[in-house]
């Protein structure tokens, strides 16, 4: 008999809920858009609200586990959200608490990026892979890593900062308040601010001049493109470049057989897969390894809090073998 899991993912664009098995089944799922000014309370009244309505569809009086997902600084141990950058108000927010009092199932919290690392080596390209660095391109970057068969927590347990490695020396300021990280320049937001702010490059392009300035984002770029929009050509060109550049980096110091890109930006498929491995290739120099750069979990944003109890389990099952 399947576990029923239920998953929470609270990220910089959407907030979603998810119902799932241990056998990655995808029974169904809801979405809202993420408020900033949202506030624990109301944050906590949606996520409720949400996953009783999945229960109720499918005739579940309670789920079995929970999975909970957060972009932001998370404390897995204690079940805390530390701080959140897409939410205010967040800190030190008991969000496994929150829901194990109200489902009456055990809670698991993990940092999204690293959440969607374990779903790929559960589900994804990483299943049996024992050395692989999962990297998300979507409105920020960020990641993970299996070595030598270990999900790599780092001494603090936030190790997989991938987007906050320096790419490009005095380049724009990222919201770490460093200059120049990989996020800065080709995270989804990111990518939309380097097109902002070329104002002479939008009023020209005939695609973009007909956009308001929230409209601008980084699928509209690759639309765009598609379309023969020269700037648009120009501003992927320099995302795949330091793409490369941060790419090789991370291969160069963790020799992975396999590097996984996921996130929204993955969705571009060849446009960005095909000339991002040719850059890479480049980017080596005299450096050269054979690695696989493979898309992502094409479902990996709802498996990846779905994962975690699952994950959970082997890791106990293991750690008794011992």
């Amino acid at each position: 008999m399947p576990r029923h899991i239920l998953g929470f993912d609270v990220g910089g664009t959407k907030i979603s809920t998810v119902l799932g098995d241990d056998t990655g089944k995808i029974l169904g799922s809801v979405r809202k858009p993420t408020v900033r000014h949202l506030g624990r309370k109301k944050l906590a009244d949606d996520l409720i609200n949400m996953g009783w309505k999945l229960l109720d569809d499918f005739g579940l009086k309670k789920p079995d586990e929970i999975g909970v997902v957060f972009a932001g600084l998370i404390d897995s141990e204690k079940g805390m959200v530390l701080s959140s950058p897409n939410i205010l108000g967040l800190k030190n927010f008991a969000v496994n608490k929150v829901l194990e009092d109200e489902f009456g199932a055990r809670a698991y919290l993990e940092n999204d990026a690293t959440a969607a690392t374990i779903a790929e080596r559960l589900f994804g390209s990483g299943k049996g892979v024992n050395n692989f660095v999962y990297i998300t391109l979507s409105t920020g970057i960020g990641g993970g890593a299996f070595l030598n068969g270990k999900l790599y927590r780092g001494s603090h347990g936030i190790a997989g900062e991938l987007g906050h490695m320096v790419v490009m020396s005095n380049g724009p300021v990222c919201g770490c308040g460093r200059r120049g990280c990989l996020e800065a320049i080709a995270g989804g937001r990111g990518i939309a601010r380097r097109v902002s702010e070329n104002i002479t490059a939008v009023n020209e392009s005939q695609l973009f001049s007909k956009l308001r300035p929230s409209e601008i984002d980084a699928r509209k770029v690759f639309e765009f493109k598609r379309k023969g929009d020269m700037f648009s050509q120009l501003i992927v060109e320099e995302t795949i470049y330091y793409l490369a550049v941060g790419l090789v980096n991370i291969i160069n110091i963790l020799d992975p057989e396999v590097l996984i890109v996921g996130g929204g930006l993955a969705n571009a498929g060849d446009d960005l897969f095909s000339p991002l491995k040719t850059a890479v290739r480049e980017e080596f120099k005299s450096m050269y390894r054979p690695v696989k750069i493979v898309r992502g979990l094409k479902q990996g944003h709802d498996l990846a809090p779905i994962s975690l109890p699952i994950f959970n389990d082997i890791e106990l099952t293991e750690a008794q073998q011992h």
